[in-house]
């Protein structure tokens, strides 16, 4: 870590968490696993010192709307924009729906 900052995640843990959000963590699930571990007060603040820990060293971040976007998925495979008769993958949302329904009826 750069000297003079005030963030208390070791380097380690901030290139491991680095490493989740490419791999579709978000930040702050990171940081709500690992905040009594790193020394924080609270989840929020581990947040904060994760994000400013990973933008001084030039790391990839996600921003809020990337991160709406990503988690906003039914069923991992239709956005809720999909839903809408007019977008170019309601078929393909209506066909994942009926057969999520199909396999939901077919259980004991």
């Amino acid at each position: 870590m750069p000297r003079g900052t005030d963030y208390r995640i070791p380097l380690a843990a901030v290139l491991d968490a680095a490493r989740r959000h490419q791999q579709g963590w978000s930040l702050r699930s990171i940081a709500r696993l690992h905040w009594r571990q790193w020394g924080y007060a609270s989840p929020k603040s581990a947040l904060m010192g994760l994000s400013g820990a990973m933008r001084e060293l030039d790391l990839p971040v996600r921003d809020r709307i990337e991160q709406a976007i990503l988690s906003s998925t039914l069923h991992g495979n239709a956005t809720r924009a999909a839903r809408h008769p007019g977008h170019p993958d309601h078929q393909a949302f209506l066909a994942h729906r009926r057969a999520t329904r199909k396999s939901r009826a077919a259980r004991p």
